[in-house]
């Protein structure tokens, strides 16, 4: 928890008034994991209370901070804020070149420091003539604005912890002056800035018109030195080319020599290898025709013996064949010997299996017309009769039946008459 506790009219070391605001940081003491008591919370809420506390710690931290402002004077106050002595390296350039680094606090001013030392123009330039006192003076301050939170809390803590209260932080959070005093102060810093913007702007156009110069005569240094290597340059490189066209004639020197060497090189390959060749190419055909000549002469007998033995073998083979015709036919007549009885009997059985089986058709066909004599007229008249019987319309089958019925019955007649003739006759 924070409590703000200003502290008004309190009088500086020259009698000037300023208010000045205290920012006071606690917490309630009972936490178990910190092993604190829990009762402290009990004993803040039932004993202590919230207003008895406040009124403690505005009494305790009122005299010392009047305390505070009695040790100072009212050019010293702000100083005594918290946080003001924020500082941070930083580096710059001085007037010879060189980089420097120096403090510089959050209101952006330059800071000495023991070990970082600045130039002296630096600082002539950038710092009035009342500046290091007033630092002096600052740091004192804010020393002792220190000093006195952190004897504060300690006095306070000893004071409240007992009861169940801890002081964490106190913060001097502003300072404030008479409007005419803040406005006298204004004043001077405006004149202390002027006078500094001054001696700047004098110091700039100083540092200009001495770089101006410098540059001239850097630009006329760099100028001579140009020339000098351009001079330089120049030697070097007609010795460089009189070094590299040197080195041409002798490299073409080389050239044509190594051109001749491998040349003739060459010719005494082609030579050599055309006699390899002309060599290898002899003894090729040489070997060829005698290879040939003996192959030749190898098929020509394996020819020879190859058709001996096949007429051999066919010879051979003819024979058992022959051999085993007879043989067979010797067999098979053995063989129908012995089973001609029973081949017999078997074809009348055959024969007497197929007469039922057509007997077994007869019966089954509806149409079947039977007659008890051989004589074929008499079974066409028949059969004509019985298509006829049977045919109550006019059908193909019924014209053929009328028509064999009138072809036997006029064969009849004929053959009557025929036979009178001749009984007549004779």
């Amino acid at each position: 928890m924070v409590l703000d506790l200003p502290v008004k009219a309190c009088k500086t070391k020259d009698n000037v008034t300023v208010n000045i605001d205290i920012a006071l940081a606690f917490r309630i003491m009972g936490n178990s994991d910190l092993g604190e008591d829990p009762d402290f919370v009990r004993k803040f809420v039932h004993e202590l209370k919230p207003r008895g506390l406040e009124q403690q710690l505005r009494d305790a931290q009122d005299e010392a901070v009047r305390g505070l402002a009695r040790s100072l004077k009212h050019t010293e106050i702000y100083g005594i804020r918290s946080g003001v002595n924020t500082k941070h390296i930083q580096s710059v350039i001085g007037a010879d070149g060189k980089q420097v680094n120096v403090e510089v606090d959050e209101d952006g001013i330059v800071e000495d420091t023991d070990d970082l030392a600045m130039p002296t123009h630096c600082d002539e330039t950038l710092v009035g003539r009342s500046d290091t006192g007033d630092r002096d003076n600052a740091r004192r301050a804010t020393a002792e604005g220190i000093d006195v939170t952190d004897y504060m809390k300690t006095r306070l803590n000893r004071q409240f912890m007992p009861q169940g209260v801890e002081i964490l932080s106190i913060m001097i959070q502003s300072c404030t002056l008479p409007k005419e005093i803040e406005q006298q102060m204004e004043e001077k810093t405006k004149v202390i800035s002027k006078n500094a913007q001054q001696r700047m702007f004098h110091q700039n156009n100083m540092q200009n018109t001495r770089m101006e110069e410098e540059i001239v005569t850097l630009m006329q240094t760099f100028e001579e030195q140009r020339q000098q290597e351009e001079s330089a340059g120049a030697e070097q490189i007609n010795e460089e080319k009189v070094k590299l066209n040197d080195a041409i004639a002798e490299a073409k020197k080389a050239e044509a020599a190594i051109r001749e060497e491998a040349i003739a090189k060459i010719q005494k390959l082609r030579a050599e290898s055309n006699l390899e060749v002309q060599r290898i190419v002899s003894r090729k055909d040489e070997t060829t025709a005698t290879m040939k000549a003996e192959s030749e002469k190898e098929a020509a007998n394996l020819q020879a013996v190859t058709k001996l033995e096949v007429e051999r073998k066919l010879a051979e083979a003819s024979l058992t064949a022959e051999k085993n015709r007879a043989e067979a036919s010797r067999v098979l007549a053995r063989a129908e010997g012995v089973i001609a009885p029973y081949l017999s009997k078997k074809n009348e059985h055959v024969t007497s299996l197929k007469q039922i089986d057509v007997y077994k058709n007869l019966a089954g066909n509806d149409n079947l017309i039977l007659c008890d004599t051989d004589d074929s007229d008499t079974n066409v008249v028949v059969v004509a009769d019985a298509i006829l019987s049977n045919q109550k319309h006019v059908s193909r089958s019924s014209v053929i039946a009328e028509m064999s019925l009138l072809n036997k019955a006029s064969n009849g007649l004929f053959g009557k008459t025929s036979q009178s003739a001749t009984s007549l006759s004779a």
